[in-house]
């Protein structure tokens, strides 16, 4: 019996980890007008950010349509006895995790198992490495999932957005524009709620007093098992925040890598943000 990962092009791990680890990819949608690409596989990280800097209007995302899955499943599944754990991003942020099941019950049998992240970026890539360690010690798809259950309660973001136009053009202003009120001006810090939703953490006047609480604040979920720095745009703050992360988790194996262009078009650019995963108590 052989169990394979599944993820989607959100969870924002690097395309030659995913590939050494044997991970398949179902890539998201963006729409820029009539014109359709797919995440990070039509369209790359520089052209979106080309792209959205020329639009008249920001662009639309959907999630992979259940054919896509179907076909990625079909492909996997070699042997009568394998299995297909599929981790994906937070079903609050996206109906992908939706076209997933679609595509598992057309299949039928029971071999494949969605995992609903809660959470979205490294912090859904954190699940999908130790759901590829585990495979590869030879543990079930069933072992894994249960392994998996316990990740979302432990993983975080904290995230500075330089401009909330996007977060309020894309949708997922919510629970954000209570603390800012009229003043659009001020620099929100956003997370993630228990279901995977967009939170307030703060709000800041400057970039510059953002970026140095952001690793105030995670410091106050150490000790980390992960760590990786999430950016859009340009990577020179990121790589500011990457050196005080290793100086304050020295010897740590800290990710750093730029946000799909999904991701990317709902919080913009300028973007930042730790990601992390709690050690267990």
């Amino acid at each position: 019996m052989t169990v394979r990962i599944v993820t989607d092009s959100t969870c924002d791990l690097p395309e030659e980890l995913r590939a050494e680890a044997g991970v398949a990819t179902v890539p998201l949608r963006i729409h820029f007008g009539d014109e359709e690409f797919r995440d990070r596989v039509d369209i790359d990280d520089q052209e979106f950010l080309r792209r959205l800097a020329a639009a008249r209007a920001l662009p639309r995302t959907s999630q992979p349509p259940p054919g896509d899955f179907e076909a990625v499943y079909r492909r996997l599944l070699v042997a009568p006895e394998d299995e297909v754990v599929s981790v994906h991003i937070a079903s609050a942020l996206s109906g992908t995790c939706g076209s997933a099941l679609v595509a598992a019950e057309a299949i039928g049998q029971g071999r494949i198992h969605v995992v609903d992240s809660r959470t979205v970026s490294l912090a859904t890539g954190f699940q999908v490495l130790r759901a590829v360690e585990l495979a590869q010690g030879g543990r079930s798809a069933t072992e894994i999932v249960a392994a998996l259950a316990g990740m979302a309660d432990r993983s975080g973001i904290v995230c500075l957005v330089d401009t909330v136009r996007y977060l309020q053009l894309g949708g997922r202003i919510g629970k954000v524009q209570a603390i800012l009120g009229g003043a659009l001006s001020i620099k929100p810090i956003i997370g993630l709620g228990a279901d995977g939703s967009v939170v307030p953490i703060g709000r800041v006047r400057s970039r510059a007093v953002g970026i140095s609480r952001l690793s105030e604040i995670l410091v106050e979920h150490r000790p980390l098992a992960g760590l990786g720095v999430l950016y859009v745009g340009t990577s020179d703050d990121a790589a500011g925040l990457l050196a005080d992360a290793r100086g304050t988790f020295p010897g740590m194996d800290i990710l750093m890598h730029h946000a799909s262009p999904v991701i990317s078009s709902h919080c913009g650019p300028g973007t930042l943000a730790y990601v992390y995963l709690e050690a267990r108590p």
